[in-house]
């Protein structure tokens, strides 16, 4: 399953590192730029949470704004035993 995670751009160890990411490491995450991750905003894949005026994701938010682009079912985790 790494072999898939390199495929799709995800950088895994950054995301098993912490529980609490900036933007900037956020977009290393994903391999995007800062107007991608607005778009993934924009579609309600993934939802910033704000202290002092700075957006932070949550490891659990990035991994369900994996499967909300893949369009993984509850019933059909296969990333959730890779990650760690």
């Amino acid at each position: 399953m790494n072999e898939a995670h390199n495929t799709i751009g995800i950088h895994k160890e950054l995301l098993n590192s912490k529980t609490v990411f900036n933007r900037e490491e956020t977009e290393t995450i994903f391999g995007c730029t800062p107007p991608t991750l607005k778009s993934f905003e924009r579609r309600n894949w993934i939802t910033p949470k704000k202290f002092k005026n700075k957006n932070y994701y949550t490891n659990k938010d990035i991994i369900n704004c994996i499967e909300k682009q893949f369009n993984l079912s509850n019933e059909n985790r296969v990333w959730e035993s890779t990650w760690s």
